[in-house]
């Protein structure tokens, strides 16, 4: 068995693992693989990490024994505990493994032996999709190789800072499963340097690239401790859309022993440090990076005599939503109400996240759908980034030849999902079935209360791999797409794709035919064929005229206990056809008005035929070796086709169920003189809701009656009138001082008092939910980003560590509002647009 390694070079890609080499050495690992410009280096290994902290056996009760509630004492508590392991000497042979990487790497491919080292931690929680940790462990710069072995050590005792401690914990991650690897790169001297932004996260545009640059090492960019210069790029041109060149008044450039921050010479401080090619260059690699990934990248890099290096990438976790109706008019076309909302939101937010990490993709840190003014809006900035991901790569035939053994693995998730789901849904539909049957009217109010919960808890349960469901339907359609053109020709590509997928089995389609059944059994039956053609469907249903057709009501009572939880609309305020019974005979009345020539049976035989003719013909076009990719690749689009309208059809299925418990509720409210009738519980939100039922039946009538009417009023506008499909972004109140510009940092806008911090000194005295104004801000101030409210900065830039924190922390920020630590004072009401980039001091 071999031993696990203590270091492994870039290029030893086999064990470019995260729980081995910590996020940011897999990331490096793979990018140098690919062929990106990685300056060599290798990396210490959570190996060697475990193997030094064994010598520390009181580490484990130090970490149970750490007070998370508690910022300043946990603060004082990781300082003993990074105090106690700086003490302790590396083992020999961790020092010795890494001389003999330094030598290894040190000549490899040089034509002189590397000078200096960059020393970076590379924790095993570290760049990840759903955590960055920027900023959160130490970098070392220029550093000799005399000195590497003790700043490895160094990057080991970081781990345990109280701000990577406190972003564990906010990320749910276990302590002691925490890791550290140390990267460590032949350093380059920078020229010019900065970070770059695939997408723009504060736009949330797809097809813009941000870039941030100064004279020297990244880190004045990255820190935000500097002004820097802002470019915004059109990814497809690569050309300059938009700048801002910032006084760069001075630069982090290195020395014999570290690093040190030096003046810029006026002339180029307020000049471009980048030239037009130049940044189209780093546009070109951040571009790059990103097709590699399949994802935006958050990237770093650095010039050095018109060399362009790659240092290093991470995904973009943080973006600004913007909310349109592309995404949810279809599904939501009507407004909706309050508690119904509120009840399959949650499910919705489970299903976003449980569905992206299904499909290997980076977390998205906002809703996929809101609800504004009563009508649901897409989070469009979602549906673009995923618009972005590219399964394959394969440009062609023989790529995706090569590509196929790669394939098999990434992607069995999605041929095992569709048994998955099948399995799960019997037991969703006996929790349901046993809901359904429970005596709701019969229940008291706490019993009810508990019946709702159960109920989201069931529907979470059941949800959960659904977006993902329909984000692969997409994705398979797109790809089959794709490579169909590859095979047939752009030409050729729609009707042979049209016919592949022709005849998919839905519940749709299903229950369209058992509709035409019923309208042929009405057309035989003259009365009935008159009947429904001369009165309305609900006065059909009201009067209970179709008594007098038993072999039709019959039939028709069958098809409402099949499919009567069909919804004809997804709030759970309107009933379903089961509830509106004579919306179905309306539906029969449409087929005899036009005529039932047509048998749906015999289309679907028909289609059905014309896919195995398509299919058999396509295949036969395809080389042999990919045959067998393709049949599976059109099977599972089929699938898929079949399982999303399927999953949606089973969904609706809660909706009664919604309704019936809900209405309960709504009859004790009626009862206790807060609403005028059931549905109008509909019109309070479930906290509301939750509420009263604390206090039933002591309720105060007069409240829930005001927050309910109040409600319903708003929602009968929001049905007189059309909502904008576009949803902007409302600006921060004027205050009636002269606004100050910046940079937006962290989208989003906050109105309250201010407090200037200048130093550590001024933590402590830091007002909860104040606004933070400070010069420039490092990793070391992010605990006070959990009190602050809102964010700004004297230096720094949208891609700065406080930015970068703020996006992440949900913090309205802007950036590089020159002199507003003398503008503002303490306590002043400042009006903050992190979107715009403006600060409005207002008046006291």
């Amino acid at each position: 068995m071999n031993a696990i390694p203590l270091a492994v070079d870039f290029h030893r890609s086999e064990f470019g693992v995260t729980p081995l080499v910590g996020g940011k050495g897999r990331n490096l690992m793979a990018l140098a693989a690919a062929g990106f410009p990685v300056p060599v280096g290798f990396v210490i290994t959570t190996e060697a990490y475990s193997r030094f902290v064994a010598h520390a056996p009181w580490l484990r009760a130090a970490v149970n024994a750490l007070d998370l509630a508690n910022a300043e004492h946990l603060r004082d508590q990781c300082r003993a505990i990074r105090e106690q392991l700086a003490a302790l000497p590396l083992p020999p042979e961790i020092e010795q493994e890494t001389r003999d990487a330094l030598a290894r790497v040190g000549t490899s491919g040089a034509h002189v032996p590397i000078a200096a080292w960059a020393v970076r931690s590379s924790s095993s929680f570290e760049d990840l999709a759903q955590a960055a940790f920027a900023g959160a462990h130490d970098t070392y710069l220029n550093v000799t190789a005399a000195n590497v072995a003790t700043r490895v050590r160094d990057c080991f005792v970081s781990l345990w800072g109280d701000r990577a401690v406190a972003y564990r914990h906010h990320q749910g991650f276990d302590q002691h499963a925490a890791r550290m690897a140390v990267v460590v790169q032949a350093q380059v001297a920078c020229d010019v340097a900065g970070v770059g932004f695939s997408i723009d996260p504060v736009a949330g545009r797809v097809d813009r690239i941000v870039i941030d640059a100064n004279y020297g090492l990244g880190e004045s960019v990255v820190s935000g401790e500097a002004d820097v210069d802002h470019f915004e790029v059109d990814k497809c041109s690569l050309q300059v859309v938009d700048r801002r060149i910032g006084a760069k008044r001075e630069a982090v450039v290195a020395t014999r022993s570290g690093t040190t921050s030096r003046p810029t010479e006026d002339a180029r401080a307020s000049e471009p440090c980048l030239t037009e090619a130049q940044v189209s260059r780093v546009g070109d690699l951040v571009r790059a990076v990103e097709t590699h990934y399949g994802w935006p990248q958050d990237t770093e890099w650095g010039l050095h005599d018109d060399t362009l290096f790659l240092f290093q990438s991470r995904p973009v976790t943080a973006v600004e939503p913007r909310w349109t109706r592309d995404e949810s008019a279809e599904r939501f076309p009507n407004p909706m109400s309050p508690l119904t909302w509120d009840f399959i939101s949650v499910a919705f937010k489970g299903s976003l996240a449980h569905s992206l990490s299904l499909m290997g993709l980076p977390p998205i840190r906002s809703d996929w759908f809101a609800l504004f003014d009563h009508y649901v809006y897409g989070n469009q900035t979602a549906v673009e980034l995923l618009g972005t991901f590219r399964p394959l790569r394969a440009r062609s035939v023989p790529e995706l030849v090569a590509e196929l053994p790669s394939l098999a693995r990434r992607y069995e998730w999605v041929v095992d999902l569709p048994v998955i789901w099948a399995r799960d849904l019997d037991r969703y539909l006996v929790r349901l079935g046993r809901l359904s049957a429970a005596p709701v009217a019969e229940l008291d109010v706490p019993a009810l209360w508990d019946h709702v919960v159960e109920m989201l808890d069931l529907a979470s349960d059941y949800f959960r791999p659904n977006i993902a469901i329909s984000l692969t339907q997409t994705i398979l359609h797109r790809v089959l797409h794709a490579l169909v053109s590859m095979v047939a020709g752009p030409d050729r590509v729609l009707g042979v794709v049209d016919g592949l997928l022709a005849g998919c089995e839905t519940k749709t389609a299903l229950v369209n035919r058992e509709i035409h059944s019923l309208a042929r059994l009405a057309a035989d039956t003259p009365a009935l064929h008159t009947l429904l053609l001369a009165a309305p469907g609900r006065v059909i249903a009201a009067e209970r005229r179709l008594e007098a057709f038993p072999a039709f009501a019959a039939r028709f009572a069958r098809f409402l206990d099949d499919h009567g939880h069909r919804e004809l609309d997804m709030d759970y305020l309107q009933p379903t056809w089961s509830g509106q019974p004579g919306v179905v005979l309306d539906s029969i009345a449409l087929i005899l008005r036009a005529g039932i020539d047509e048998d749906p049976a015999t289309t679907a035989r028909d289609q059905q035929a014309r896919q195995f003719d398509t299919e058999h013909q396509f295949l036969s076009a395809v080389p042999p070796d990919l045959r067998f990719f393709f049949r599976e690749l059109i099977r599972l689009a089929r699938a898929y086709t079949t399982l999303d309208d399927v999953e949606h059809y089973e969904t609706t299925r809660l909706n009664p169920v919604a309704r019936r418990v809900a209405c309960a509720l709504g009859e004790r409210l009626v009862a206790c003189g807060a609403l005028d009738a059931a549905e109008d519980i509909f019109f309070l939100r479930k906290d509301q809701v939750e509420a009263a039922v604390v206090a039933y039946p002591s309720i105060d009538a007069a409240r829930v009656r005001r927050l309910a009417y109040d409600t319903k009023r708003g929602y009968d506008r929001a049905w007189a009138s059309p909502p904008p499909w576009t949803r902007g972004t409302a600006p921060a109140p004027s205050l009636g001082g002269q606004a100050l510009r910046g940079l937006p940092g962290s989208p989003g806008q906050v109105t309250g008092p201010c407090f200037i911090v200048t130093g550590p000194d001024d933590f402590a005295r830091f007002p909860a939910g104040a606004v933070l104004i400070a010069k420039t801000t490092n990793p070391a101030w992010t605990p006070l980003f959990y009190s602050a409210s809102g964010l700004v900065t004297e230096a720094g830039g949208p891609l700065s560590h406080g930015a970068v924190t703020a996006r992440e922390m949900r913090l309205p920020a802007v950036m590089g509002v020159r002199d507003v630590t003398r503008r503002l004072r303490n306590g002043q009401i400042v009006a903050v647009d992190g979107t715009a980039g403006t600060v409005d001091p207002g008046a006291d």
